[in-house]
């Protein structure tokens, strides 16, 4: 079907809106290429049809482009689900950015747009010489206040994350003109600036000390630090949502060896814990929460399962019993010791007068300063100070040197150890008996120094090269494993106690449980203090009984030996009549016999 040339005509004439003032019926199919018609007349002849909103502000989360824009360019050149690529010119409104890498014109990246640095308007002036200004966006609410996260997730600047990881911010709350440091977790004065930046968060100037490694440019498999380039032993190591590359290892951040307790939280690979224990000692001696046990309250400690405070004599006696387990014994100081169930005070005069005397409290003075005990009474060590050593000091003792520096006594004279901080005699001699040591980083091997050479990705057991073997780094357990650094995957709260860590070992059970028979299994016992070890009863109520006693009892017995031919008369003389009723069946010890009887086993005679 082809439209009427009257309806060609009156689209040329209306550039913008097309009426349509006659229609058939029969043309309700052609309705779809009319409006196609139509928006191609109003886009060709500037109707405003520019993909923006009727005001003109980029709509967020589009990179700068209006919603119809987005919509245009996700049809077009970009990737399904991507956001549209920013555009230059003047009506594109701001670009998306991650880093001031991406931005250009002298802008830098703040609040994840490009725009003018801030710093350029005054701001680097007041950092001063040897100072650097940057601006951020820095949050002024706590976007997490309501936001619930699930286990082993972490709230960060208002969305979930995986993994536990460690915000200072958490639940800080600053006054007007502050905000809280991420760095330290403490309210610091903001430094308002010029600057665009996202709802919640202001502009603040900052001032730093230039980074070191600023224009440094590592090769792969390093990275810079300190200004040098220095092998990553992370580089090309990525892991799984969570967890955190540490020495060549990927870390769990939620999980901790052992677990961290009912009250704690496994933090970045480390326990965070805050005892659960009232003042006043009411919960002594139970679980605090944090793998421990709660403590008494002061002056009482714990005794039997409870708090217990001491009971002792004030009139100088001592030695007994405090009622809790202890003894009692002196206050006061002064060296008072416990001496034949008295409180005592030494008497020893303080210029060494008495050195090698008694004390009158069952012990021995001591001597003046400079000097020692020495066959009885006090003497004054003697030595040369003309740097010879060795020798006898006249106490009992041997001359040795001094003046620090590792000076030690060589072939009778003080001798100071000739090795340069570079380790660069290293395995040589020292010119005092000595071996001079390797440069950090390295041992001595073979007569040389040798700096050990370990694989990066993750691979453990091999040479070092220097005489030792390759392990694991990054802590919260890691440990070699198939020639793997593994890292064990045991739960905190102990459900997996018993069961494989996936490191060739086992789980551990939670606190207060052990594993018993391949399970975890949690101690039962009265907290009355009372216990009683099994009685006979008891043993005979776990005894097997019935028709199948017999053959449990014989399950258990020794094996019989085998029949053996009859041998000739022995010259040996006889055994005593005592060991062959002991080695005899009719000689059993009473208590087997009755322990087979109540086991409903019938003991055999001769």
């Amino acid at each position: 079907m082809v439209a009427s040339p009257r309806f060609w005509s009156r689209v040329r004439r209306s550039p913008c809106v097309v009426r349509v003032q006659r229609t058939a019926v029969a043309w309700r199919s052609t309705l779809l290429f009319l409006g196609l018609i139509t928006w191609a007349v109003g886009l060709g002849s500037g109707c405003g049809l520019t993909g923006r909103i009727s005001d003109g502000s980029p709509q967020p989360g589009t990179g700068g482009h209006g919603a119809l824009d987005a919509a245009f360019d996700s049809g077009g050149g970009n990737q399904p689900g991507t956001p549209p690529t920013p555009t230059p010119d003047a009506d594109s409104g701001p670009t998306a950015c991650r880093s001031s890498v991406t931005c250009t014109g002298g802008q830098v990246c703040l609040g994840a747009i490009c725009q003018a640095d801030p710093c350029a308007s005054g701001g680097a002036a007041t950092c001063g010489a040897g100072k650097s200004c940057r601006a951020a966006c820095v949050a002024v609410v706590n976007r997490c206040a309501s936001v619930k996260c699930p286990d082993q997730e972490t709230c960060v600047d208002g969305a979930c994350v995986p993994g536990c990881f460690s915000i200072p911010c958490a639940g800080v709350t600053c006054s007007d003109g502050q905000h809280c440091d991420s760095g330290t977790g403490k309210c610091v004065a903001t430094n308002d600036c010029d600057g665009q930046c996202p709802a919640g968060t202001v502009c603040h100037l900052t001032c730093s000390v230039p980074s070191s490694c600023v224009g440094v440019k590592c090769p792969t498999g390093q990275s810079c630090s300190g200004g040098r380039c220095l092998d990553d032993p992370c580089a090309g190591i990525n892991c799984a949502a969570g967890s955190v590359c540490n020495g060549g290892a990927c870390v769990d951040t939620c999980s901790c060896a052992g677990g961290c307790g009912s009250a704690g939280r496994c933090v970045e690979g480390r326990c965070q814990c805050t005892p659960t224990c009232p003042a006043d000692g009411s919960k002594a001696g139970m679980d605090n929460g944090c793998k421990g046990t709660c403590a008494c309250a002061s002056g009482s400690k714990l005794y039997q399962g409870a708090c217990c405070k001491a009971q002792c004599p004030i009139d100088g006696t001592c030695g007994g019993s405090d009622g809790c387990g202890g003894t009692c014994g002196c206050t006061g100081g002064g060296g008072v010791k416990c001496y034949g169930g008295q409180c005592c005070v030494p008497q020893c005069p303080a210029d060494g007068g008495k050195g090698g005397m008694s004390d009158g409290c069952g012990g021995t003075c001591g001597c003046a300063g400079g000097s020692k005990l020495y066959l009885g009474a006090c003497c004054k060590a003697q030595c040369p100070i003309d740097g010879t050593c060795g020798g006898s000091d006249g106490c009992g003792g041997t001359c040795g040197c001094t003046g620090g520096g590792g000076v030690k006594c060589y072939g009778g004279q003080c001798c100071v150890p000739q090795c340069p901080a570079n380790g660069g005699k290293g395995g040589m001699s020292d010119g005092c008996g000595g071996t001079c040591g390797c440069a950090g980083g390295s041992k001595l091997y073979l007569g040389a120094c040798c700096k050990p050479q370990c694989p990066i990705d993750g691979t453990c057991g091999g040479s070092d090269g220097c005489g030792g073997t390759c392990g694991c780094s990054g802590g919260n357990g890691v440990k070699c494993y198939g020639g793997q650094c593994c890292v064990p995957q045991c739960p905190a709260d102990g459900s997996k106690g018993g069961m494989s860590d996936g490191c060739g070992s086992t789980c551990a059970c939670g606190t207060g449980s052990k594993l018993y028979q391949g399970a975890c299994c949690k101690p039962q016992c009265p907290i009355d203090g009372t216990c009683a070890p099994p009685t006979a009863a008891a043993a005979a109520a776990a005894a097997p009984t019935g028709p199948s006693a017999s053959a449990a009892f014989a399950a258990r017995a020794p094996a019989r030996p085998p029949a053996v031919a009859a041998r000739p008369a022995s010259t040996a003389p006889a055994r005593p009549a005592s060991a062959r009723s002991i080695g005899s069946r009719a000689g059993a010890p009473a208590a087997i016999r009755a322990t087979a009887a109540s086991a409903g086993v019938a003991w055999p005679t001769e």
